[in-house]
């Protein structure tokens, strides 16, 4: 059986911590928001129309939440499978993460063509 490297467990357990904050300022924001606020590129609607005031404070921390968990995410699953059979994950993994979740909250439905 392999032994799990200290390292890697101190990547997983900061990106728990990060998931854990971008769930709470996802519930924050999602108290805040107006009903028009849709989710579905909030980043983009936000950013061309600027940020409202009820978001002003908010925003800001989940959108530093937003990219830590993305960037950890992808570094902790680009470290652990370096050196493994399954190392292709280091460029797949980004993508897959991108497309199947941080589109969203980035593009509208009509920016995107698929």
């Amino acid at each position: 059986m392999a032994s799990l490297d200290s390292f890697f467990i101190v990547l997983v357990t900061i990106s728990i911590l990060a998931l854990a904050a971008f769930v709470y300022f996802t519930l924050l924001l999602h108290r805040a928001k107006d009903v028009d606020t849709k989710w579905r590129g909030i980043v983009k609607t936000l950013s061309l129309n600027g940020t409202p005031e009820n978001l002003a404070l908010l925003y800001p921390r989940w959108l530093l939440a937003f990219g830590a968990f993305f960037l950890l995410a992808c570094v902790s699953v680009g470290y652990g499978v370096w050196s493994t059979d399954h190392s292709f994950f280091v460029v797949i993994f980004p993508l897959l993460f991108y497309y199947f979740f941080a589109r969203y909250f980035l593009w509208e439905k009509s920016d995107l063509t698929d």
